[in-house]
């Protein structure tokens, strides 16, 4: 146990695949990962299937053999492990999502990010339905939209309507727990957690690599896991099942042998010429390897044909620059050829890496080559993360957890948690059309507060990258406020005129038509409508208006008729009668005794004036302020106030308002003694 001091050094990893498991231990030395001991071991019976853990029991005692061995060879208690979960468990999934944006705003890099994040939630939402919670563990852009229409990138543009189809993937939580179950059952504590397909470019494609669009396949026996790296980041993960065991099944079924005799055969086709088995009838037989060759060659076809529609898919339509196989399938025969004619790329540019080809380990068997390059990867990924597979972020107060996939931005913390991508676009109010007077006009909404993002209190934007422990705040848009327009906000001149037509009062101020019908002040106007607004100041209007009653009559003034192009006027005695033989003189007389005396009709008319005459009275009021005394009425309406102010209302200067005592009111509100009122602009 001489070692034991050193013990927070060691890395143990272990890659547990379909057919075997390989745990493999060092130590970092020179700033690389320099293999101590490792151990191969193949699954006595099939404890996994396609990568996924079927027997947890079975494959535990798998993983304590290992243990027990690597212990044995170093003279060390090994407690600390680093794993990966198989390409199996991710849920690959396309979606598109659109957004409607206001047609005259550019669009930012800001709002491209919303609509990325939308479709990620949605994609979220969908695999959710199946599969509990989720990690998102990465995402591509297979195409942007403009109003319809395929376009290459979206920013500085405008339009009406934007959309994005994307391809995410996301790791089920579920498949976190049954790996923490294996090895809480060989009593190791889990350091380091990460997907086979990270830990396999982690290893071959390094960090200063991965501007390129490189694809890189690690054919297993269950399935082969594919990662695609662009632009200095792993762009997307995804898989397919068919892999090794479809080659094995092949060669079984020709062969009549059992699943671990067409195993045997299948090692054996590049080692020998001819190959001797015994098959289920226990009968000795011989096959060359071109035979095997032949067999397979059908079933070799199709891997490669899932393994290029994957890649292409995952890369957007794109085919990658280069192809990188390792794994125990990447030297099955035929593979390359396929894949490079499937891909249409030169063979040269799909190549298998082995261990020799890892610039950062020192390894002392070179044997396993390709299939112990994932295990490499898994310790180098554990060395990178400092023993954390998850990191923790606070959003809004609250903790985040994210998968240790890649860099991480601010935009995959609200993936995680789960904000809703919405809440970052804010919405101006919608502007509201209409006709005033026969002119278009535009009532327009307020603008949209944008959202704001703060990174430890920093002004910061969603694709600020993170670390652990920071802190995220997320202040969200606010939407714009649509308009109110009302009909009093386009009443430019503001006057009450009160005036007699035999000898009933009769009150004319700025009178509104919405759509044709008479309505308030008040009444908001809406999208569409045609607003009429009339000042009736002459005859003719106030005939057309308000006195519909006046076919065949005609008006007199102090006996002298009145044409329609009259202008009414304060306290004006205004007799209308029916066009017959009319006394002039009789009719002067009644104007001057200020009485008439036709018809019964007239003789209460006369009455009801000298009523009225004689029940004119005065109110105290305040306006603004300011003290006043109304004269000469028998009733008061707020529009008789500007008769006894200094008001600009020939202009708009911004929102009139009118209150009394407190309230909003409206031109024709009646008035009392003692009210209280409040008339002014307001900006």
């Amino acid at each position: 146990m001489g070692e034991e001091k050193n013990i927070q050094d060691i890395i143990f990893a272990l890659d547990i695949g379909t057919r075997s498991i390989l745990g493999t231990v060092g130590v970092v030395k020179d700033k690389k990962f320099n293999v101590m001991e490792e151990f191969y071991l193949e699954h006595k019976e099939r404890a996994m299937v396609d990568g996924q853990i079927h027997d947890i029991n079975l494959v535990a005692q798998s993983v304590r053999e290992i243990k027990l061995k690597l212990e044995e060879k170093l003279n060390i208690k090994l407690s600390q492990v680093s794993i990966a979960a198989a390409g199996r468990f991710l849920k690959t999934i396309t979606v598109k999502e659109r957004l409607e944006i206001e047609g005259n705003s550019e669009i930012d890099k800001d709002l491209i990010r919303s609509l990325e994040l939308t479709a990620i939630k949605t994609a979220e939402n969908e695999v959710k339905k199946d599969e509990g919670e989720l990690y998102c563990v990465g995402y591509s852009v297979i195409n942007y939209y403009l109003n319809g229409y395929v376009i290459s990138n979206l920013l500085g543009h405008k339009g009406e309507d934007i959309a994005t189809e994307i391809i995410a993937t996301f790791l089920p939580r579920s498949v976190v727990d049954s790996i923490y179950s294996v090895m809480n059952k060989v009593d190791l504590k889990v350091i380091s957690l990460t997907l086979e397909p990270i830990a396999a470019i982690e290893a071959i494609i390094p960090q200063k690599l991965r501007l390129l669009n490189l694809a890189l396949v690690d054919i297993g026996a269950g399935t082969s896991d594919i990662a695609i790296s662009s632009k200095e980041t792993i762009s997307a993960y995804g898989m397919v099942s068919l892999a090794g065991d479809e080659i094995t099944e092949a060669i079984a079924q020709n062969c009549l042998v059992d699943f671990n005799t067409a195993e045997e055969i299948k090692k054996n086709i590049d080692k020998c010429e001819i190959i001797k088995y015994i098959d289920v009838l226990g009968l000795e037989n011989e096959i060359s390897s071109e035979e095997v060759k032949n067999i397979i060659d059908p079933v070799v076809n199709n891997i490669s044909e899932e393994i290029s529609k994957k890649i292409l898919e995952l890369n957007g339509g794109k085919n990658p620059s280069a192809v990188f196989l390792v794994g125990g399938g990447a030297y099955t025969p035929g593979i390359k050829k396929y894949i490079s004619e499937k891909l249409k790329l030169p063979e040269q540019r799909i190549a298998v890496k082995g261990r020799g080809s890892i610039e950062s380990c020192v390894c002392k068997d070179e044997s396993l080559d390709a299939i112990g390059v994932t295990v490499l990867g898994i310790a180098l990924v554990s060395i990178k993360n400092l023993g954390h597979d998850f990191i923790d972020v606070i959003l809004n107060g609250n903790i985040v957890s994210l998968f240790r996939s890649k860099r991480h931005t601010i935009m995959d913390v609200m993936v995680q948690g789960g904000i809703n991508p919405k809440l970052l676009i804010g919405k101006n109010g919608k502007n509201i059309r209409f006709n005033l007077n026969g002119i278009s006009r535009v009532a327009f909404g307020t603008l949209a507060t944008n959202a704001e993002v703060k990174l430890d209190g920093k002004i910061a934007n969603i694709d600020s990258e993170i670390n652990e422990g920071q802190n995220i705040d997320i202040i969200f848009a606010k939407d714009g406020q649509d308009p109110l327009p009302k009909v009093k906000d386009y009443i430019k001149k503001l006057y009450s005129i009160d005036f007699y037509l035999n000898d009933i009062i009769y009150t004319i101020q700025p009178m509104a038509l919405i759509n044709g019908e008479k309505s308030s002040a008040q009444e908001e106007i809406k999208e569409g409508d045609n607003v009429d607004i009339i000042n009736i100041e002459t005859l003719g209007e106030f005939k057309r208006y308000i006195d519909n009653e006046n076919l065949n009559y005609k008006y007199y003034l102090q006996g002298i008729e009145l044409a329609d192009s009259y202008l009414i006027k304060e306290g004006d005695r205004i007799y209308k009668i029916k066009d017959e033989k009319i006394n002039i003189k009789e009719l002067e007389k009644n104007d001057l005794k200020e009485e008439s005396i036709v018809t019964e009709e007239e003789k209460k008319n006369t009455l009801s004036i000298k009523t009225e005459d004689s029940s004119n009275k005065e109110i105290n009021i305040k306006i603004n302020g300011q003290s006043f005394s109304l004269k000469g009425k028998k009733e008061y309406v707020f529009v008789d106030i500007f008769n006894y102010i200094q008001m600009d209302l020939t202009q708009i200067h911004g929102k009139l308002i009118l209150k009394l005592n407190g309230e909003e009111a409206s031109y024709n509100t009646k008035l009392k003694d003692g009210d209280i009122i409040e008339a002014r602009w307001e900006n």
